[in-house]
């Protein structure tokens, strides 16, 4: 059941993979939110310690160089924390007090530190740099990932108690340490609380990180994001190791991450967040009218077999030399050649045939390969020698991928680029109907590559004749 459920989820991902057709590259994000941010050490038996809680916003840069992956860099400022609860004794030094006149001079001195709670807080400014992948599950929603290096520059740094004191006391062995000397700041018996100060750390820290987002299209240029990001810095910043929590010979506190104690400092992160994602659309040139565009270059009719590459997608045209004749026809559509007998054909013609083949375009794009010619000079022969056809419907479609209005735009402007091709073969605009139906008329359910290809198409029917 594992092993069949595995195989499952691989199958799905491709499946989203290749689905993907979110036509922007260049991303801008920004992201706010909170959770588990946590100074990670160790008491190692002096105490306990709590994880701690934080914030964290980030901006950044997404370059996506296909529909699925792409890389990107960001700064973001998180904050860290933890709280120590530190209770034992640390034995001093015996000594001998001179300045109590008894026979019994020997005592022991040690060091009290009674629930001492200390908050450290670690502010970071954060530069990942990292591989992100997205697929796009419906029109509205894309699922994404990302998998980071960060370097996390130490911004501002903290300790400070909350309560709890450190006694410094001394028994005497003559009466089972059971007469304790306190408060006597002359012996070096003393009392200390409430301490605050900067603990030493590096300057700098290095880690890996990851994140899987959900995105919702709230219009086409702006989503909103929801999702989880984790980071583990895995360098040590500590940077000192004294002996005892409170330095006597400074009459300082030096807080618990600077101990010998303290194994290690690390800060760890996994933090929940909102934020938006603004895109950056390819520019949408507008539909050409026929007066005032002529930007096709001339084409050449190739009479052999050809590989043609549009777009990352390779397309095999087999070619048929004759004038005009191309082996491309469907079932259903009307072979057009000069150099065949045409009578039986052109008396069968009828309102609602359609003429040549489809003409297939790439993913987003209204531009013509230099293959397509041949078809569309048949056309063109065709409608010159049936003047009888008064009106041919140029119209072209799209795939479902994108939105409704960017689809119909593009089919649009698809449908346009070859009555721009058969007007300079002159035919007449009067004898075109032009027309773009976006993805509202597909040829099938349009779930795989090759279904979306066949959906990207211009096709060509009879729409009025002549008495």
């Amino acid at each position: 059941m594992f092993k069949k459920t595995i195989t499952a989820a691989l199958a799905l991902m491709c499946a989203m993979s290749l689905s993907a057709q979110d036509t922007a590259k260049h991303y801008l994000i920004f992201d706010l939110g909170g959770g588990l941010h946590n100074i990670a050490f160790s008491t190692d038996g002096y105490g306990t310690k709590k994880m701690g809680m934080g914030y964290g916003a980030q901006v950044g840069y997404r370059y996506f160089f296909n529909p699925n992956w792409g890389v990107g860099i960001g700064a973001g400022y998180n904050t860290f924390s933890a709280l120590a609860n530190l209770n034992y004794n640390a034995d001093e030094q015996d000594g001998i007090d001179e300045k109590i006149l008894t026979e019994h001079k020997e005592r022991n001195f040690h060091t009290e530190y009674r629930d001492i709670e200390e908050k450290v807080t670690i502010s970071a400014i954060d530069i990942p740099i990292g591989v992100y992948y997205k697929t796009q599950l419906n029109p509205k929603w894309v699922l994404g990932a990302g998998a980071t290096a960060i370097v996390s520059p130490i911004a501002a740094k903290k300790y400070k108690n909350n309560s709890g004191d450190i006694r410094v006391v001394a028994t005497y062995p003559y009466y089972d340490d059971k007469a304790i000397v306190q408060d006597v700041p002359t012996h070096h018996l003393s009392n200390y609380s409430g301490f605050d100060g900067t603990p030493d750390f590096k300057s700098i820290s290095f880690g890996v990180g990851g994140e899987v987002r959900a995105y919702y299209a709230i219009n086409k240029k702006i989503d909103i994001s929801m999702g989880v990001s984790g980071a583990y810095r895995f360098s040590d910043i500590k940077n000192a190791n004294y002996d005892r929590l409170y330095n006597e010979d400074a009459e300082s506190y030096v807080g618990v991450t600077q101990t010998a104690y303290c194994s290690g400092v690390k800060l760890v992160n996994v933090t929940a967040s909102v934020g938006i994602r603004v895109k950056f659309l390819p520019k949408v040139l507008p539909v050409p009218t026929p007066e005032i565009v002529d930007v096709y270059p001339d084409y050449v009719f190739i009479d052999e077999d050809i590989d043609i590459v549009v777009k990352e997608e390779s397309i095999r045209i087999d070619r048929i030399a004759d004038d005009y004749g191309v082996n491309l026809m469907p079932s259903g559509y009307n072979y057009v050649s000069n150099a065949l007998d045409m009578s039986a054909q052109l008396r069968r013609k009828k309102v609602g045939d359609p003429i040549g083949a489809p003409i297939l375009f790439a993913s987003g794009s209204a531009r013509l390969a230099n293959t397509d010619n041949t078809i569309m000079d048949t056309v063109a022969v065709f409608l010159k020698e049936n003047p009888d056809v008064k009106k041919l419907e140029v119209s072209a479609h799209t795939d479902n991928m994108g939105a409704d209005a960017y689809n119909l735009n593009l089919s649009k402007r698809r449908a346009q680029t070859v009555a721009n091709y058969l007007i300079k073969q002159g035919v007449a605009v009067s004898r075109l109907s032009i027309v773009g139906y976006g993805e509202s008329r597909p040829l099938n359910n349009n779930e795989t590559p090759e279904e979306r290809e066949r959906n990207r198409r211009v096709e060509f029917m009879i729409l009025e004749l002549s008495e």
